[in-house]
């Protein structure tokens, strides 16, 4: 009997708390202001140790086998966000993809060392280094509707 008792209370619970809810007019739900949408974030480094490329029996008249070797690699950083809202016009609507501040790629590449050796893992006889500075790539926005 408590049971059926404690049973029917639970389930009379949501009733009496709705109890107290009452309609929005039209002019209190006109100044409720809200924001629709997401925002996407993320970020990557990437490096990469070596890059060789190689022929293992040499060319022509000489038979030893050669690589060219690029190894501590460093890509310039990838920052990606984006607001995604939807919106228009009387006539047209559509789905905005803006982007963040500060999305893009930036930074350098950069190749430690260029090695001209006699296998993938030769340290020696380096070229030098190669560096590409000051890489930007940014956007603004994307657009996408209906025609």
């Amino acid at each position: 009997m408590k049971k059926s008792l404690l049973v029917l209370a639970l389930l009379l619970l949501p009733i009496a708390a709705m109890a107290g809810m009452s309609a929005v007019t039209d002019k209190d739900l006109a100044a409720v202001k809200g924001q629709t949408g997401i925002t996407l974030q993320s970020g990557m480094q990437i490096a990469v140790g070596s890059l060789a490329w190689g022929d293992s029996d040499g060319f022509g008249t000489y038979t030893t086998a050669g690589w060219l070797i690029l190894s501590s690699i460093s890509l310039p950083s990838f920052h990606s966000g984006c607001m995604i809202d939807v919106g228009g016009t009387a006539s047209n609507s559509y789905l905005q993809i803006t982007s963040l501040p500060g999305a893009g790629i930036s930074g350098d590449l950069t190749i430690g060392s260029v090695i001209i050796g006699s296998s993938a893992n030769a340290t020696t006889r380096s070229l030098g280094e190669v560096r590409i500075s000051n890489i930007s790539v940014t956007s603004n926005y994307t657009r996408i509707s209906g025609h």
